[in-house]
């Protein structure tokens, strides 16, 4: 079971450190997780080789390593040959570690609870801290939690609302609500809850708002079907939380996404009456009316359309921003291009794409397998669709893929990846010892 406590002879709240290290750029935006995936991953090869070695026969760690080494030579031909390093190319490397941090979270995964219970504590005394309910109430952008600009403070927002509600199902499901912790764990888990939402409006972030609403779907189906009491109470919360939120925000929402909407609607409409994308971008890029912020994307987008569509295979790796240059908005503000799927796209193409498109659906279905197995509750499977599902969505609008926030995202789920995969494995080799 991978919920199960393992022993292990080292502290374990030295783990529960490192874990909430690498799980704290949903709060802080910081590099600091980067130092912990390395600590762990230190830890597997020093205690865990052979659990590493199992890992090691699976298809999609072999497929992880192959695609660093590949990333690796291609950023290094890139520097070495043509003196181009790119921007963040060498981040497309992290698969190497997805499969030791898997082994390392299997060997320590009696610290999930603790490290969450930890994570959600200081998520709400960051928020607490941080809104200023002064520029909240008279409707102006407030800063939550310790991000860089609002945007990121939202998708964190999202990612500590997602956390604190499977973080109290997940109590619940395990038994751990009783005594004083049948009221603490509530009390902390929807005070988390309600100003995560607060600190979502307030950093009026129109594409995590968007996020939300599929989002919340999904969790309304997972815990409907099957129905149980605890289920019952955390859904009627949810949707009582959710629905006072969206009643006490509709005319600030309509003020902030109002002109968005209006100008995405303008753009549909120019696609049908043009010749093509990249003309009815344009048409909307020199109306006056369309909000500057949107202006802004979509001459990245239209720029960065132009490099797809000129190495559309395999991406031009490093020299990307050379082809730039001859795109139809070369003196764009800047070069982070807002979309995280085409921050894959420009540097490696439809093969890049590919390794996404697998990783993405073979993890969804271990994971789906690892719950119908009982070796994860469905609070776990909850967790990691949802939390994927929001962070899949904003990467549509912003390149969060590139932030701190995006990198220890993918750190953290591609190693529930692997330690769900290796707990299925010795649960299937406990079965058949069983039967023999």
């Amino acid at each position: 079971m991978l919920i199960v406590p393992a022993a292990d002879r080292f502290q374990p709240w030295l783990f529960t450190l490192l874990w909430a290290v690498m799980a704290s750029a949903m709060l802080v935006e910081t590099d600091a997780y980067r130092y912990a995936a390395l600590a762990l991953v230190c830890f597997t090869l020093i205690r865990c080789r052979r659990d590493l070695r199992l890992v090691a026969a699976d298809w999609l760690a072999l497929l992880c390593w192959l695609w660093a080494a590949y990333a690796l030579i291609r950023f290094l031909v890139g520097v070495l040959v043509y003196d181009e390093s790119g921007t963040s190319e060498w981040l497309y490397v992290f698969p190497l570690l997805f499969p030791g941090l898997g082994v390392a979270l299997y060997r320590t995964r009696g610290r999930i609870f603790p490290t969450a219970s930890l994570l959600v504590a200081l998520g709400l005394a960051g928020l607490l801290m941080t809104i200023d309910w002064g520029s909240f109430a008279r409707g102006e952008r407030v800063f939550p939690l310790f991000h860089n600009n609002p945007i990121h403070a939202a998708i964190g927002c999202g990612m500590l609302l997602i956390t604190s509600i499977c973080w109290m199902l997940h109590a619940r499901e395990s038994g751990r609500c009783f005594g004083w912790k049948a009221l603490v764990i509530p009390a902390t888990g929807w005070a988390a809850v309600v100003l995560s939402l607060l600190g979502i409006l307030g950093a009026q972030s129109k594409g995590v708002w968007l996020a939300l609403l599929p989002v919340g779907a999904l969790m309304v189906l997972f815990l409907l079907f099957p129905l149980s009491r605890s289920r019952l109470v955390i859904l009627v919360m949810t949707a009582i939380v959710a629905g006072a939120a969206a009643f006490a925000a509709k005319d600030q929402v309509l003020v902030v996404a109002g002109p968005t909407v209006e100008a995405t609607g303008w753009l549909s409409e120019r696609m049908l009456a043009h010749d093509g994308l990249l003309e009815a971008m344009d048409s909307t890029i020199k109306d006056p009316e369309t909000p500057a912020s949107m202006r802004d994307r979509l001459k990245l987008w239209a720029n960065s359309l132009h490099v797809v569509w000129s190495a559309p295979w395999v991406g031009w790796g490093n020299l990307w921003q050379r082809e730039w240059l001859q795109g139809p908005y070369p003196d764009v503000a800047h070069r982070l291009l807002h979309n995280g799927y085409l921050e894959i796209l420009v540097r490696h193409g439809a093969l890049g794409a590919l390794m996404l498109g697998t990783f993405v659906v073979v993890s969804a279905r271990r994971i789906y397998r690892a719950k119908t197995t009982g070796v994860i509750p469905v609070s776990v499977m909850l967790y990691l669709y949802s939390l994927s599902l929001f962070f899949f969505i904003t990467i549509a609008s912003n390149s969060n893929n590139r932030l701190a926030i995006g990198e220890s995202f993918f750190l953290l789920a591609a190693a529930a990846v692997f330690a769900i995969s290796l707990a299925i494995r010795k649960s299937a080799e406990t079965a058949a010892g069983a039967v023999a």
